[in-house]
């Protein structure tokens, strides 16, 4: 069987050659689960190969048909997904094609109006996918499979749910050398699925629901010595959607850690919510290694909180950060532009707040309403869903890395609000917040020494390659950020006067 992850780095345009390049879990885990059956996988990662399909036919040689080809496919690669499908399709006629993820969870019934593919996966897939494999192999109906959608008779049937979600700790362990790739930074850990909140704007729990599931500590310990010693990794990001849900486990976690001496030796990022922290938890877990956070705060806005059904104050996300920065704690947020309720003042208030907290790396997204979101069925009730081609336009970040002559239209805008006035936001938020030498500097730091997102080299040739990349980008950036303050300054056409930019720029630099 072939894995293959769709990817959209595409879509990031200018920033591609800068990005990392983060192991794509869901095909790691499915390829250990389909392995333990004692099934051949082979994986075909986007992101990397510059000729999948000449890939493909090798890998085809040393198997039988029908060819089984299980895409993992996220909203912003959906397109590349099934332009791929079509490809497959011509070529090898009789093979199945089976789509999985996010996004083909939330709306199967899309996916499976291509013609090309032929079964959705919905939700997580490590017990479906090998039944799936062995059925078609044996050449019998799988169309009794729970968890499946497919299509029959030109019908599109969808199955009852698969039972009950999956005990983590049963799964085998991530399959690390599959990804050996000097490309790939192996320094990634997920210890637990699920999340027990019920932000609007989340898509994650389409597929591994709402139950908090974790691992045993002993096993993630396993995980932590694997990559310190076989691959030389010290620098660890835990990839939970939320690590802290329970405490209990994480002081399990921090027992092992110290007992396997790694507390000495490796440091880890992680995310977690404002309400999950105290000073006692962040304390003892920065005393065993944990060195970096990473806050959703979303807004400064306590009623836009409520409107997107956070479960948190602002308040609350303000003593976590603060706590985090007293400790000693590399701390990172996001905030999200263009959420329903949102004004101009929300956001300035958002990006002061970012200032005020003295945080030392900020995101500032648009709203994205991804299927299976209640942001998404919003949007569509409120007739305020853009969807453009193939969910081209369904990028978080498309502000800031879009290219200045050929904007991405934004997925959605709230009432009361123009996408003219929101980018503007977007960009004067990056403009003072990193406004500053040593918060520009942090962007570039090496990944083995804190976080980083984007990365020109971290050795001569590599950062003498990228010079013309890094140039042309240089150009770009100039050229966005230039636009941004001659509308300010000289049209005065933008949500942000002329009197507000300098009062606000002001007090951004006294902060």
């Amino acid at each position: 069987m072939i894995l293959i992850n769709s990817s959209s780095r595409n879509a990031l345009k200018i920033f591609q050659p800068f990005l990392p390049v983060f192991l794509p879990i869901g095909i790691g885990c499915l390829s250990a689960a389909l392995e333990q059956e004692g099934i051949d996988v082979k994986i075909i990662d986007e992101q990397l190969e510059t000729d999948v399909i000449e890939k493909i036919a090798l890998y085809v040689k040393d198997m039988s048909s029908p060819y089984i080809f299980g895409f993992s496919v996220l909203t912003a690669s959906y397109k590349n997904a099934v332009d791929l499908s079509q490809k497959l399709k011509n070529i090898y006629p009789d093979c199945i094609i089976c789509f999985g993820g996010p996004h083909p969870s939330a709306i199967p019934e899309e996916s499976l109006m291509n013609k090309d593919v032929d079964v959705v996966i919905r939700g997580e897939g490590e017990k479906i996918l090998p039944e799936f494999y062995r059925l078609i192999k044996a050449h019998q109906d799988y169309k009794g499979l729970d968890g499946i959608s497919y299509k029959s008779d030109g019908k599109i049937i969808h199955n009852n749910p698969s039972n009950k979600l999956i005990d983590i700790d049963l799964l085998p362990a991530f399959p690390y050398h599959k990804f050996n790739n000097k490309k790939y930074d192996l320094g990634f850990v997920l210890s637990s699925r699920g999340c027990p909140y019920k932000c609007i704007f989340c898509s994650n729990r389409v597929t591994t629901g709402q139950k908090y599931r974790y691992r045993k500590a002993e096993s993630i310990v396993n995980d932590l010595n694997l990559l310190y010693n076989k691959y030389d990794r010290r620098y660890i990001l835990f990839i939970d959607d939320n690590l802290l849900v329970n405490k209990k486990r994480i002081y399990e976690l921090i027992s092992e850690i110290k007992k396997a001496g790694l507390d000495k030796k490796m440091t880890f990022n992680f995310q977690a919510r404002g309400d999950n922290v105290s000073l006692e938890l962040l304390t003892d877990m920065y005393e065993a290694g944990f060195r970096s956070v990473f806050f959703g705060m979303e807004t400064a806005s306590e009623e836009i909180m409520k409107l997107i059904n956070k479960g948190e104050t602002v308040e609350q996300c303000v003593k976590a950060a603060v706590m985090a920065k007293d400790i000693g704690f590399h701390v990172s947020a996001t905030f999200i532009f263009g959420l329903p309720g949102e004004t101009h003042k929300d956001r300035m208030d958002s990006a002061l707040l970012s200032k005020k907290l003295k945080l030392d790396m900020v995101r500032f997204n648009n709203a994205t309403p991804y299927p299976g979101t209640a942001l998404y069925e919003l949007a569509v009730k409120e007739k305020r869903l853009y969807k453009q081609g193939d969910y081209d336009n369904f990028l978080s970040v498309s502000t800031f890395v879009e290219n200045p002559f050929n904007p991405i239209p934004f997925s959605y805008i709230p009432e009361g609000n123009t996408e003219d006035e929101i980018r503007n936001d977007i960009l004067f938020s990056y403009l003072i917040f990193y406004l500053n030498y040593d918060k520009l500097k942090s962007i570039f730091k090496s990944p083995d020494k804190g976080v980083a997102w984007f990365n020109a080299g971290e050795k001569i040739l590599e950062l003498l390659k990228n010079i013309p990349s890094l140039f042309i980008l240089s150009i770009l950036m100039s050229i966005k950020f230039g636009k941004l303050l001659f509308n300010i300054l000289f049209q005065n056409n933008t949500s942000i006067s002329r009197i507000e930019f300098f009062k606000i720029l002001i007090s951004s630099i006294k902060t």
